[in-house]
């Protein structure tokens, strides 16, 4: 697994690099209705963006996912109760089978 991560990361590391290097001229970032205005290489703004999408796409995923993980956590809650549940009434069974002496074929061999 941790090769085939290699081979797929080294190629577009180098892919990442040479289009940094090839896209290294300062543009300006300016957001008219404001005076705020940035000036920074091409490759910085191309990854920045792509960096924000990767954000809001994991955020979305993760918020999109919260009912499930709402019910898992009530699954599993009512799981630990079912099993307490029975553990209980194996012990309840198996007490009562202590507390009666006469049960089973020995009641017929008695009353007979």
């Amino acid at each position: 697994m941790k090769l085939l991560l290699c081979l797929l990361l080294l190629p577009l590391t180098l892919i990442f690099m040479a289009f940094a290097i090839a896209n290294r001229h300062g543009v300006t970032l300016s957001l008219d209705p404001t005076p705020f205005s940035i000036q920074a290489p091409l490759y910085g703004f191309i990854f920045a963006g792509i960096f924000v999408g990767l954000v809001a796409g994991g955020l979305i995923s993760w918020l999109r996912a919260g009912g499930c993980r709402r019910q898992l956590r009530q699954e599993k809650r009512n799981i630990r109760r079912l099993e307490s549940e029975l553990r209980e009434a194996v012990g309840n069974a198996g007490e009562a089978a202590y507390a009666r002496p006469d049960s089973g074929a020995t009641a017929g061999i008695k009353a007979a």
